[in-house]
């Protein structure tokens, strides 16, 4: 099936909703109950502590589910690449002297940019590059006055 992608419901109403699509609303679109996932073992030191620091951003935005496991484990897992091939670039320079003595670019270079891609890819996907969240508005709910609090008790709803 060609054509643009579909956005997920939950930015629509983040940007907007359905007033600003002027499409009617996808009631049928699964709803996965907002939640952190737990940390894959297989990631790296460097990866896990980036997986806390957006996991924690994209959870407080409430665009983070189990379902979104894999695709921020890879978010984090380039990160973790693309930080250590940075670093031996740093080290090592740009260029180096091949075996016959003539310069050649360092091969971290390569890792680095691929790290980079693939990054970048899964930031988009989970809504954390700048393009991806340009027209995201996040609105803090307001908190329930004394009345509404009152209400919810009488009524057993207790949230």
């Amino acid at each position: 099936m060609k054509g643009r992608k579909s956005i997920p419901s939950k930015i629509i109403d983040i940007t907007g909703g359905t007033l600003r699509t002027h499409k009617p609303p996808r009631d049928k679109e699964p709803q996965p109950k907002e939640r952190m996932p737990r940390c894959p073992k297989h990631l790296d030191k460097e990866a896990r502590k980036e997986w806390k620091r957006a996991g924690k951003i994209l959870l407080s935005i409430g665009l983070m589910t189990d379902l979104d496991m894999a695709v921020l484990a890879g978010y984090c897992d380039a990160f973790s690449q693309w930080a250590e091939a940075t670093e031996k670039v740093h080290e090592a320079g740009l260029v180096y002297k091949k075996s016959d003595g003539t310069p050649g670019l360092n091969p971290y270079l390569r890792v680095a940019r691929e790290a980079y891609d693939r990054m970048m890819k899964a930031a988009v996907l989970l809504g954390l590059s700048p393009s991806s969240r340009a027209s995201l508005k996040v609105e803090k709910p307001k908190p329930k006055s004394k009345t509404e609090t009152f209400r919810d008790r009488k009524n057993g709803t207790n949230s």
